[in-house]
């Protein structure tokens, strides 16, 4: 199988997997999603995703305190709804052959926020082919919500908790400066590779919802300020975002989907940062705690 099939063969599975989970009673209450799935449902359609993201709800780790507890349940669950889901697809097309929920220890992050990553191996019945990707779903910590921040959204005919248009807007901005080498030296974690995948998706966003509805991009913009508080991020302005800006362009411009021009996402940017420096959302700065 050539990448190009492996993407579209994961993708696939994933979507999949997202319907079983969506159809867990149990696991209704547990997880919220987000990301550029529940970002490509919103817009009625987008890239190509080949993950799935989520964070655990807040009522969840209040019941399971325990961090083993929470990872025993996520992989009970998660393996019985995947199950139940390939039996239940006509025809069964799918077998999941070994499912793990992997706890993050705090060591790999400076903060602990790093909750869980499930990681499956699934068969297709179909093909002949072995050795087929691993499939990964990421689990992260209950962040600070807002009322504007989940909604319902359909999945497969069933409904589950989801980042609304909002607060996905306000999450790619926060990711965006999370990737950017000022975040990492004051976190004191390893450079990644930066997030141009995350302007993209704000030009989406803005082609879908312009700047001048104003109280969309307001809603945006205090999801925007609570996520960075709570992960101690600081925003001066556009320049925080462009800090080595050449290698944003060219990550962007060899990585990102064809279909939006590194032009579009640039001046996205900076009409998005200049609404939010005229309502006095910029700038900003959290401490990180002793």
């Amino acid at each position: 199988m050539n990448p190009a099939d492996a993407d579209r063969w994961k993708s696939a599975v994933l979507d999949e997997v997202f319907a079983a989970l969506a159809a867990s009673e149990q696991l209704h209450e547990c997880l919220v999603f987000k990301g550029a799935r529940v970002l490509n449902i919103r817009l009625g359609g987008g890239r190509q995703s080949l993950d799935l993201d989520s964070n655990l709800a807040a009522s969840f780790v209040k019941k399971y305190s325990e961090r083993e507890g929470q990872r025993a349940f996520l992989e009970e669950h998660i393996a019985r709804a995947i199950h139940r889901h390939f039996e239940r697809l006509e025809p069964v097309r799918y077998e999941l052959t070994n499912l793990r929920v992997r706890s993050q220890s705090t060591k790999d992050h400076p903060m602990g926020w790093e909750a869980f990553v499930v990681r499956m191996n699934v068969n297709d019945l179909t093909t002949n082919v072995k050795a087929l990707p691993a499939q990964e779903i990421d689990v992260a910590s209950p962040e600070e919500l807002l009322q504007t921040s989940v909604s319902l959204l359909d999945v497969g005919g069933h409904q589950v908790y989801a980042y609304t248009l909002e607060r996905i807007g306000g999450e790619k901005l926060r990711a965006f400066l999370s990737s950017l080498p000022t975040y990492r030296r004051k976190l004191k974690k390893p450079g990644e590779a930066v997030r141009v995948n995350d302007l993209y998706d704000l030009a989406r966003i803005r082609r879908a919802r312009p700047l001048d509805e104003v109280e969309f991009w307001m809603s945006v913009a205090k999801e925007f300020h609570v996520a960075c508080q709570s992960r101690f991020i600081d925003c001066q302005g556009v320049a925080t975002f462009q800090e080595q800006w050449e290698v944003t362009r060219k990550t962007f411009e060899a990585t990102a989907p064809k279909d939006i021009q590194f032009a579009e996402a640039e001046a996205t940017l900076q009409e998005v940062v200049k609404f939010l420096e005229t309502r006095k959302i910029l700038p900003f700065a959290f401490a990180l705690p002793d």
